[in-house]
């Protein structure tokens, strides 16, 4: 009997614990209940605390996993079996600050094993902090990781992301190198064709994705959306249908297949199949991800308004480089403009860098190692389009008073309904709720319509007067950059850049009207939005 094992010796307790482990191959709920029998009796055996949060975890009871994980901590704070455990439980919870101060731990406590450089720089990676996550990896695959293939794929797609496309594309290659069947490699050099406008090249990735796995809902997903879907029979479109049909396929793959079974149907008109797909798509996105919190979300307008209210410009010099920084609610236009002025030959572009989110030490530092990035690029004006940087006008002012700043504007409904219908990779966490969606469009609002209020000096750009005169609408952002006319930016769908935003199909194509007036198809679905937005839907 369990009762009658003597928990304290070495042997036995080793021995217990294999014993356990193999029962919870087949029955971890039995597992876990005969390790919580233990427990009772002896109730600070740390290694049995650690395997009965990790079978708490593995039977879904999250809040039991983390009772035992926390007991086990506080009997040793540096158990790297807890720490480990308890880092695993909070990337499950979408805990990933928690989970990274747990692998940091590991690591400052000596134990550098190559998973727990993986599991950080999954975390980091969770968290938005790209280089970091690029490094972690590395190290991972330093320390022998044995799925090295998998490392190398994740870390091309953050190198991809930070901007590094040729260290992406070296690292897919490695990673095909490795194993030719990767599933992660073949989506990755698909990704980063997409945004080189190889959409032929890109689909031929993702063909080889789910002929390797038939249920590879994120290479159907992609095979969907890396184009127009102009025949009901589409057969994509009939794959997509058969799998999102069938009750085993798990919620994160219906998810994908949601969106894209949306778009599908958008594309064909089918407006009212669309909108319930978009719906369940999103409901199983916000279930998975944490609540975006309308509360918190005001009370941060209120002291960002609040804290830059006496802003004043900076005494630094005049760069050489003229920083542009393009703003905006997402897909309210702010690639497109970033395409249209860097196809101009005495400009560049470095993505999206929300550097201002996360930097906060002096002024004179964070604007010289901001300038010494641009200077890499050896463009005279350089773009940064992290739309969120709207949040930030002032103090990119105050930082850089020689900054032309582009706030990009689009009809709200039209705005609100394609950010519902975007299947963003991370962050965004009001997309998935329109009620949600239409606190964070209030939110910019009162931030940008203050900011303009007080003279911060921003050119606005309205992305229906470009669907009506591009030229002329070029013309003024030229001008307004300080750049010289040049008619290659008439064709920004020819422009040779990465494009590593949700709009790199978009911009790739000639402007087409029919997206003005989209919400339109709508308009009975979204009467909760419009309600929801008040005035500020007009």
């Amino acid at each position: 009997m369990l009762d009658q094992l003597n928990v304290s010796s070495q042997p036995d307790l080793r021995q217990l614990l294999a014993d356990l482990s193999r029962l919870s191959k087949t029955r971890p709920d039995q597992a876990l209940d005969q390790a919580e029998a233990i427990l009772k009796n002896a109730p600070g055996l740390v290694p049995m605390l650690c395997l009965a949060g990790h079978l708490a975890r593995r039977t879904g009871d999250l809040e039991r996993a983390r009772t035992h994980l926390e007991t086990a901590l506080k009997h040793d704070p540096k158990a790297s079996p807890a720490l480990a455990e308890m880092g695993a439980l909070a990337s499950t919870r979408g805990e990933y600050e928690v989970a990274a101060r747990c692998f940091r731990k590991m690591l400052d406590q000596g134990n550098k094993h190559a998973d727990v450089w993986f599991n950080l720089a999954l975390a980091q990676e969770n968290l938005g902090s790209i280089v970091a996550a690029a490094d972690s990896y590395r190290r991972a695959l330093e320390a022998g990781a044995v799925n090295a293939a998998e490392i190398r794929a994740r870390r091309g797609g953050v190198l991809a992301m930070s901007g590094q496309e040729s260290a992406a594309r070296a690292e897919y290659e490695q990673a095909l190198a490795l194993d030719p069947e990767s599933i992660a490699a073949h989506l990755g050099a698909g990704m980063m064709a997409l945004a080189d406008g190889d959409f032929e090249g890109a689909r031929a990735s993702f063909r080889r994705c789910v002929s390797l796995d038939p249920h590879c809902a994120e290479a159907w997903q992609q095979l969907i959306e890396a184009g127009q879907v102009g025949d009901p029979e589409d057969g994509d479109l009939r794959q997509v249908r058969k799998l999102l049909s069938d009750p085993g396929v798990p919620a994160e793959s219906r998810e994908r297949l949601g969106f894209a079974l949306g778009k599908a149907c958008d594309d064909l008109g089918l407006y009212t199949e669309a909108f319930e797909h978009y719906r369940q798509a999103n409901e199983l996105k916000r279930r998975r991800l944490p609540a975006f919190d309308r509360r918190a979300w005001a009370s941060e307008v209120d002291r960002l308004i609040a804290t830059t209210a006496d802003e004043k410009p900076c005494a630094s010099s005049q760069a050489e480089i003229v920083p542009i920084f393009i703003v905006g609610m997402p897909r309210s236009g702010t690639t497109l403009v970033d395409q249209i002025l860097t196809c101009h030959p005495d400009a560049d572009g470095i993505g999206e860098v929300p550097f201002l989110d996360r930097v906060r030490n002096d002024d004179d530092s964070i604007r010289s190692n901001y300038l010494e990035r641009l200077a890499a690029t050896g463009a005279r004006a350089v773009t940064n389009k992290y739309p969120a940087n709207f949040r930030h006008l002032l103090t990119l002012r105050r930082l850089f008073p020689e900054a032309r700043i582009i706030h990009v504007v689009r009809d709200p409904l039209n705005t609100c309904l394609s950010i519902y219908f975007q299947d963003f990779p991370s962050g965004n966490l009001y997309a998935n709720d329109l009620q949600d969606i239409a606190a964070y469009y209030a939110g910019y609002r009162r931030l940008t319509d203050t900011w303009a209020g007080r003279g911060s000096g921003v050119l606005r750009v309205g992305y229906e007067s470009m669907l009506d005169d591009l030229e002329k609408v070029a013309h003024g952002l030229l001008a307004y950059c300080g750049l010289s006319w040049d008619p290659a930016c008439l064709e920004f769908e020819r422009n040779p850049r990465p494009v590593d935003t949700l709009s790199r199909w978009q911009v790739r194509q000639p402007l087409y009207h029919s997206s003005a007036g989209r919400w339109r198809h709508y308009q009975d679905q979204l009467q909760p939005l419009v309600e929801a937005l008040g005035p500020l839907s007009r």
